[in-house]
C-alpha cells in the first residue's frame, strides 16, 4: 500500500512537471557542480546568470548545479547563499527558473530561493520552445543498464532517507554525502563503459513519441546527435558538459538549438 501511494505521488509530481511552457529564448545548463572549494566556478556561473537576466527568457537547470545538496540547512553556507540570491534576482527580473533533479542535488528545495513549495524536484519536463517540443532530464535515468545504480537511486531518494537526512545536522549530512560520493566513484570505476553509458534506444523511444529533442547532462561530455525516425523525421539528442571543464550551455530561440561556451 505504501509503495503504491509513493508511486502515485511520484506520478502526480511527474505529470505536473510535464508542462508546455510557451515560447521565447530558453537557456539550458547542467553539471555546474558548485562547491565551496571552487570560488572561480561560482564567479563564472554568476556572470552567466547575469547574462540570462539581462537577455530575459527562461532558464532550465538540468541537475547537479550544486556538487552536493543535502538539505535546506545548506542554504546558510556563503557560496550557496550567493547563488540562491541570484535565483531570486532572476525571478524578480521576470526570468522563469525551472530546476530539475540531478543525482547530486535532488534534495534541493526551491523554497530556499523563494520558489514555490514542492515535494520533490521534477525528474523530467516537457517544454514547448518555439516550434519544438523538448524532453528534459538530468540524464542518469538514461543509464538503464546500470541496474545497481538505479536500485541505489531509488533508495537514496526514498521519503525515509530524505527525511532522515533533513533531520540531521549539516556537518553530519555533508559527511555522509561525501562518503557516499566516494563509494559511488569507486563503484563506477569498476563498471564497464557499456554499463554506465546512456541508452540511445531509450532516447529514440522518447523521440518516437513526438519529441523533437532530448536534452540532458550527467555524462559530462558535450555531444549532439541527429537520430533518424520513422516518416523521415530527424530527432536530436544533446548532452551538456561539465562546467568544471568548460562552461557549455544550450540556447533555444525561434526553434533553433545552439550550443555555446561561456568564458
Amino acid at each position: 500500500m505504501k509503495t503504491q501511494l509513493r508511486r502515485n505521488t511520484q506520478l502526480a509530481a511527474r505529470s505536473r512537471a510535464q508542462q508546455h511552457l510557451g515560447t521565447g529564448t530558453d537557456y539550458f545548463v547542467a553539471d555546474v557542480h558548485l562547491a565551496p572549494d571552487a570560488p572561480d566556478l561560482s564567479d563564472r556561473f554568476v556572470r552567466f546568470l547575469d547574462r540570462v537576466r539581462h537577455e530575459a527568457g527562461r532558464l532550465f537547470l538540468l541537475g547537479d548545479i550544486f556538487d552536493i545538496w543535502v538539505g535546506r540547512k545548506q542554504a546558510r553556507m556563503p557560496y550557496a547563499a550567493r547563488i540562491l540570491e541570484e535565483f531570486r534576482e532572476l525571478a524578480l527580473a521576470g526570468v522563469e527558473v525551472h530546476y530539475l533533479a540531478g543525482n547530486r542535488d535532488f534534495n534541493f528545495d526551491a523554497r530556499v530561493s523563494g520558489g514555490p513549495a514542492a515535494e520533490f524536484l521534477p525528474e523530467i519536463m516537457s517544454v514547448e520552445s518555439g516550434s519544438r517540443t523538448l524532453y528534459l532530464t538530468h540524464g542518469d535515468l538514461l543509464c538503464t543498464r546500470d541496474r545497481s545504480y538505479q536500485r541505489a537511486r531509488r533508495i537514496v531518494r526514498s521519503p525515509f532517507v530524505r527525511g532522515l537526512m533533513d533531520g540531521l545536522p549539516l556537518r553530519v549530512t555533508q559527511f555522509i554525502a561525501e562518503g557516499y560520493r566516494r563509494l559511488s566513484k569507486r563503484a563506477v570505476a569498476r563498471k564497464s563503459a557499456r554499463v554506465i553509458s546512456m541508452d540511445l534506444s531509450w532516447v529514440k523511444e522518447r523521440l518516437k513519441r513526438g519529441y523533437d529533442a532530448v536534452i540532458c547532462g550527467h555524462s559530462h561530455g558535450v555531444a549532439r546527435y541527429k537520430i533518424p525516425l520513422p516518416g523521415g523525421r530527424l530527432g536530436e539528442f544533446v548532452t551538456l558538459g561539465d562546467w568544471r571543464r568548460e562552461g557549455v550551455y544550450l540556447v533555444a530561440e525561434s526553434g533553433d538549438l545552439t550550443l555555446r561556451r561561456f568564458r
